[in-house]
């Protein structure tokens, strides 16, 4: 678990692919402060994470850090293998829109197109979507192919007005961006150097289709987003064009992540289905326990901006922390019986959408799909069975989802 260095280790594909749990009830119990790779420290119980997800001296600017500069190949030594951002400089200052001030100026900007009327207005398209993608549902078909990664394009893309030919793209985009939050790892070379063009093909497409909206008047979020450049708060279409890239892409895949990591639980806790059908209003309960206990993104990130001391530790201006999520959605102090799925049990306790002025801006949006995604299923089936009870897991350590999930279904008699 630790090596001579008293830094965190492991061996990713034996022991954390197949199963990080085990990892962190270790961290929990013996090792709630740790040095992890690339010199991040990482935290694992719920207190801790809870705490300083609230915390004002964490900020979210990798930019300025210790961390980047490693990552960058900037600082003395061998440079790791590169994640897929920072090369350029460019990409470095995108992180100065996750803290303040220019992260309030475009939370309060997206935060519009979010609120609460609107995700309730869009619960019949939703709906609809699901039907339409659900339609004539086969005996045996892929979980994530069929619905986990083209519900969230169908339902965000139209929001935003990308047009449907560009949707299979952004489907692509968000597997291989979605690396970047892979804080901590350090993938192929191919796998970095594949994230580092689609961050680039993607802020590309953004910029010009920014470019197109800002004076056609329509109502969709790009549109309005493009507009923001005329409200004197110091954006330019290079900015938004970010932003998008920060609220679209990485969104996708964790999405997919969450519908994937649900029809396992389904599959191995046959009597969910059934339930959902008779009472279809539990679905808020099935969706926050399977966040809990599956969460699709296991860890994020914070950046200390002030020093601080935990565990004993001085946490350094400049230095990363991780904060698993995952491992602090099953602490032992917090939630009893933590490695039992058991919906309704622990309320809405999880870290799975962050806490403080980060708390994911599409939660809402989220759970809607969500909803709506489990309830279609069971409507139309009364059990998925896996074909391979060994779910092959995407590449990576942070984010955690099928990377594809055959499964039979009994379907329900009509």
């Amino acid at each position: 678990m630790l090596d001579q260095n008293g830094e965190f280790s492991f061996d990713i594909d034996s022991a954390f692919r197949a199963d990080p749990y085990p990892v962190y009830r270790e961290l929990r119990a013996h090792h709630p402060l740790v040095r992890g790779p690339l010199g991040a420290w990482a935290v694992s119980r719920y207190e801790d994470c809870d705490a300083l997800l609230r915390d004002r001296r964490m900020g979210k600017d990798l930019g300025d850090s210790n961390y980047f500069a490693q990552v960058a190949g900037t600082a003395e030594g061998e440079p790791p293998p590169f994640l897929g951002v920072g090369v350029d400089g460019w990409d470095a200052n995108l992180f100065q829109l996750l803290d303040p001030p220019e992260h309030t100026k475009l939370r309060s900007l997206v935060g519009k197109a979010f609120t609460p009327a609107i995700i309730d207005a869009l619960k019949n398209s939703v709906a609809a979507t699901v039907d339409e993608l659900l339609d004539g549902l086969p005996e045996r078909f892929d979980v994530m192919d069929l619905l986990g990664a083209p519900l969230p394009i169908r339902v965000l893309g139209d929001m935003m007005g990308i047009p449907r030919e560009d949707h299979e793209v952004f489907t692509r985009w968000s597997t291989e961006i979605a690396h970047i939050l892979e804080l901590g790892a350090e993938p192929s070379e191919d796998v970095a150097i594949a994230c580092q063009k689609a961050v680039t093909e993607c802020t590309d497409y953004f910029t010009d289709l920014l470019e197109k909206r800002g004076d056609q008047g329509e109502d969709d979020l790009l549109s309005q987003l493009a507009r923001a450049r005329d409200f004197g708060e110091g954006l330019t279409i290079r900015h938004i064009a970010a932003v998008c890239v920060l609220l679209v892409v990485p969104g996708l895949d964790t999405f997919a992540n969450l519908v994937g990591n649900a029809a396992v639980l389904f599959a191995r806790h046959p009597e969910v289905l059934p339930g959902l059908a008779a009472e279809p209003e539990t679905a808020d309960a099935v969706l926050d326990e399977i966040l809990r206990l599956e969460p699709p993104t296991h860890a994020s990130w914070r950046v200390a901006i002030e020093p601080l001391e935990l565990h004993g530790h001085e946490i350094k201006k400049g230095d990363v922390v991780l904060l698993l999520l995952a491992a602090a959605n099953r602490d032992e102090r917090v939630f009893p019986d933590p490695e039992i799925f058991n919906p309704g049990a622990h309320s809405r306790k999880h870290l799975s959408f962050g806490r403080g002025i980060h708390y994911c801006v599409g939660d809402m949006l989220s759970r809607l799909m969500a909803k709506e995604a489990f309830n279609g299923l069971a409507r139309r089936v009364t059990s998925l069975k896996l074909e391979d009870e060994e779910v092959a897991y995407k590449p990576g350590i942070w984010l955690r989802g099928p990377a594809r999930l055959p499964v039979l279904a009994e379907r329900r008699a009509r």
